[in-house]
């Protein structure tokens, strides 16, 4: 989402309203169609909200991920969901660029996960 950041809260990312599915074994880009990342250093804070549906099998491991001019830098942080369970954190913005990773280990089913990064800016 490419647009220009406006003061207040702005939405960054959010997943197709189906969601991510994810299946068991696998490692997704949750953000594969952001090139580079969420931009996410015009602002302050950002606020990261995530869902792994009821309907999902298993557990989903997401790692919010840094990026710095261009390369995976660091990891923020490791949030893990079990099926129905929703999370929203709030984080200073780390570097440039958000990039998010969606895991799930091999004896679980097929998933599903609902991202949404919102951007603050004063």
């Amino acid at each position: 989402m490419s647009q220009r950041a406006q003061r207040g809260n702005n939405l960054l990312f959010m997943t197709e309203p189906a969601g991510q599915t994810i299946e068991a074994g696998k490692t997704v880009v949750v953000t594969e169609m952001e090139a580079g990342g969420i931009h996410v250093q015009p602002f302050y804070t950002i606020r990261v909200v995530v869902g792994n549906r009821i309907v999902s099998e298993g557990a989903v491991t997401l790692k919010l991920i840094t990026k710095v001019d261009q390369v995976n830098f660091l990891v923020l942080d490791i949030l893990i969901l079990g099926p129905g369970e929703q999370l929203t954190r709030t984080y200073h913005a780390p570097g440039l660029d958000l990039v998010m990773k969606a895991e799930v280990p091999e004896d679980s089913g097929v998933n599903a996960i609902d991202v949404a990064v919102f951007g603050f800016k004063f």
